[in-house]
């Protein structure tokens, strides 16, 4: 009977011993398997929070940034910063040229320039004691679809103002105003002015289109009116 007692003591005591050794975990001990993250001998980390059944994780992608769309750069028209009406104008000096030459050189244009096909004039003021010349003109507008072809869209008329002084003169360009044709039903035309398609933010591109459209035919009418303003060249029957 002692031999049975000092059995169940000896069990007892040795469960205890067992449990106080479970309870004084040591984390230092480099069998410990309670971990989620250990290192493989060659290097690689596994995580044993897995995807797929497989144990493998999927690959992070990372997305390229999208390319920032740049801004639009409208197209700068000239204008008065006084009147802000959209102006082209300029004094053109001529030296050797007078007043009176120099009048009759532009009217010389004025005939050339609007005898074109769908050009247009109508002079108001016509003083040569002044040596002034207002008139309103018409031309017709073409937009550039692309470099091979352009497509009508309407007439642009406009105010212009030739004045002359002894070896130079001023053109002033402005109330600048684009005409398209009335839609079926209706009488008038639709009127738009510059100052408009210059300063509205609805279809910017599309409002510019036809200021550049314009500005390229304004500056040929220029370099025409300068051309035939400049003194002829008198070549000598004696220089030979």
């Amino acid at each position: 009977m002692k031999s049975i007692f000092k059995i169940l003591i000896t069990t007892i005591a040795l469960g205890l011993a067992i449990d106080i050794n479970a309870q004084d975990y040591n984390y230092d001990d480099p069998y410990a398997t309670d971990t989620t993250n250990y290192d493989d001998p060659y290097g690689d980390t596994y995580n044993t929070d897995f995807n797929n059944s497989f144990g493998d994780t999927k690959p992070v992608v990372e997305e390229k940034p999208k390319p920032e769309k740049k801004p639009y750069i409208r197209f700068e028209v000239p204008f008065d910063t006084i009147t802000e009406l959209v102006t082209y104008t300029a004094v053109v000096e001529e030296e050797e040229a007078g007043t009176d030459s120099l009048y009759w050189r532009a009217k010389r244009w004025i005939n050339y320039e609007f005898s074109k096909k769908d050009m247009k004039k109508k002079i108001t003021k016509d003083d040569k004691k002044e040596f002034k010349i207002i008139m309103v003109g018409v031309f017709p507008l073409f937009i550039e679809a692309n470099k091979y072809s352009k497509v009508p869209n309407g007439s642009i008329q406009f105010d212009m103002e030739l004045r002359f002084k002894e070896g130079r003169y001023r053109y002033k360009i402005n109330n600048l105003v684009h005409l398209v044709p009335p839609p079926p039903g209706e009488k008038n035309d639709i009127v738009t002015y510059f100052e408009f398609y210059r300063k509205s933010t609805i279809n910017p591109k599309g409002n510019d289109m036809v200021l550049i459209s314009a500005d390229k035919k304004i500056h040929k009418m220029i370099d025409a009116l300068q051309k035939y303003c400049k003194e002829p060249i008198y070549v000598d029957d004696d220089d030979w």
